[in-house]
């Protein structure tokens, strides 16, 4: 493994940055914010930790940012409603903080992924008002995390295994002559 550099930040015409699966630790790059022509950033399934660096949220052209399954920490910024043009925000499976900021709202999630954090409150209306396609988050059982009346799917601590396919098989008894 290794770490996304911060020379990546003079990279300014790099529109795609696909590291999913990159096997990649370390954090994300305060420069990425200087990439203001990018429109994906796919990190998904690392294990980068820190948190989202606020400089990203000023990437206005970015339709897709998935940081699902990784370490990040922190919390999602206010600042995300500038990202006018994001549709797919994905933070699932890291161990995230706080509340889901009103200002997302400001965008049409075609796909929102906040399973399995540790994000609590209310799924605000303005997102849920503005919500097209598919919105999963910890809002299933009596005292869920996050309250969210328009989530697609609600999932809770019973449904990890199920939903990341980590049940290790059983085995099959020998059979006996």
């Amino acid at each position: 493994g290794g770490s996304l550099p911060s020379e990546l930040g003079h990279l300014t015409d790099l529109r795609f940055l696909y590291a999913e699966r990159g096997e990649l630790a370390g954090t994300i790059p305060e420069s990425l914010g200087n990439l203001s022509k990018l429109i994906v950033i796919d990190l998904d399934y690392n294990s980068i930790s820190g948190s989202i660096p606020e400089a990203l949220y000023g990437l206005s052209n970015l339709v897709q940012l998935d940081l699902n399954n990784n370490a990040l920490t922190g919390t999602i910024s206010s600042s995300i409603g500038i990202m006018t043009e994001l549709r797919f925000f994905q933070v699932g499976n890291n161990p995230i903080t706080g509340t889901i900021p009103f200002q997302m709202g400001a965008i049409s999630l075609a796909i929102g992924g906040f399973e399995f954090t540790d994000l609590t409150g209310q799924m605000p209306s303005s997102v849920c008002n503005n919500l097209a396609g598919q919105l999963v988050a910890d809002c299933a059982g009596d005292d869920p995390k996050l309250e969210c009346g328009c989530c697609t799917e609600c999932l809770g601590e019973e449904d990890i295994n199920r939903w990341f396919n980590t049940i290790e098989p059983t085995a099959e008894p020998s059979a006996k002559p």
